[in-house]
């Protein structure tokens, strides 16, 4: 059920820190430029493994309902504080990566911080409320799920599939060891 819950929340974390850079870009410099879209134009390959993980996510929150796994109930703002600072955390480094890798990029503080590169992290703060409303929305789909499931599992009489299998017949003469028929004990076992 870990494994459920962490596959949830990064896809929860994939969609934000997506969202986070392209929206950065978006409201500093409006449409970006020919140049500035060539720089992140690897993001829009990056939607599938996005729509992958969301899906993922999804499975994710069924299987723990159908399992009835007890959802973590943390405070909204000490969760919204926690999505807020690893979307930030996501964005720096992807921005350092960009600094690193890619050829005509700005350096690293200046990519950070210039050209609106401020906006960042009030962005992060929105992104990361609306991604602790996300999880916490998905914990009640959770929670309703298990519900329907123990209400169905305790009211419904058991299911039969297929037909029962006529039992073979053991003859006792064959198989006396079996059954603890036998005449002597066994052999003593060697010194």
């Amino acid at each position: 059920m870990r494994i459920a819950h962490s596959v949830r929340l990064a896809s929860i974390l994939a969609v934000g820190a997506f969202g986070l850079h392209q929206l950065r870009y978006l409201v500093a410099s409006g449409f970006p430029s020919s140049a500035e879209h060539a720089a992140h134009g690897y993001m829009t390959e990056l939607m599938a493994p996005i729509a992958v993980l969301v899906l993922a996510g999804a499975l994710a929150t069924l299987i723990r309902g159908t399992e009835c796994a007890t959802p973590e109930r943390a405070p909204l703002g000490r969760r919204i504080a926690l999505f807020a600072g690893a979307l930030l955390a996501i964005y720096l480094g992807q921005e350092s990566l960009e600094a690193m890798l890619a050829a005509g990029h700005p350096p690293l503080l200046e990519s950070i911080l210039a050209g609106g590169g401020w906006l960042a992290l009030p962005l992060a703060i929105g992104i990361g409320a609306l991604s602790a409303l996300v999880a916490s929305a998905l914990e009640r789909v959770e929670h309703a799920i298990a519900m329907v499931h123990i209400a169905r599992g305790r009211f419904r009489a058991p299911s039969v599939r297929g037909r029962a299998l006529p039992a073979r017949a053991l003859s006792l003469t064959f198989t006396p060891l079996a059954f603890g028929l036998a005449r002597r004990p066994p052999p003593r076992a060697p010194a």
